[in-house]
């Protein structure tokens, strides 16, 4: 992968609509250039599909981990993969049994349920078990979402000496 694939893939990755021919014209390339850049990302698997994502005011979005017993944890994963209409997105992380869920639903009654669910169907086979709604999004490139760097009167802040520089 070269420079103008990099460029590429920051292109479509905030507007995966964009027309060849506009890609070539912002990278200096032809149009069936820009085509064949494309076509060799997604066989090479670096583009595995594209997403249109659908913003909703009333949406609400829990995060949930998930830690499993060893011989548990195929079988949470196959649970939350096919038994969750609400889950988006499963990850399995370095952490060892650890599996991380994304799950949105526009009630809080049946996100709220459907965690319980999870709980109370693998109980056996979890050993941690934290799920949280979101309260903000941030930030979020799939979905439009820049991060805006609030003013200081608008964030709470510690001026302790040991916390200064810290994230940096």
């Amino acid at each position: 992968m070269d420079e103008k694939d990099k460029q590429i893939l920051n292109m479509i990755k905030g507007d995966a609509r964009k027309s060849y021919q506009e890609i070539g014209d912002a990278l200096g390339i032809s149009r069936v250039a820009a085509k064949k850049r494309i076509a060799k990302l997604e066989e090479a698997g670096i583009i595995r599909q594209y997403n249109t994502y659908i913003k909703k005011d009333d949406e609400i979005t829990m995060l949930i981990d998930i830690i499993t017993t060893p011989e548990g944890f195929d079988r949470v994963l196959e649970y939350v993969a096919t038994r969750t209409v609400y889950v988006r997105q499963i990850y399995t992380t370095l952490k060892e049994y650890h599996i991380h869920l994304v799950a949105v639903s526009d009630s809080l009654e049946q996100i709220n349920y459907m965690a319980k669910i999870i709980k109370k169907a693998c109980i056996d086979d979890i050993v941690e078990y934290h799920a949280r709604q979101v309260r903000e999004i941030i930030k979020d490139v799939y979905g439009g979402i820049e991060y805006e760097r609030k003013s200081e009167s608008d964030t709470v802040t510690d001026n302790r000496a040991d916390n200064r520089g810290s994230c940096t």
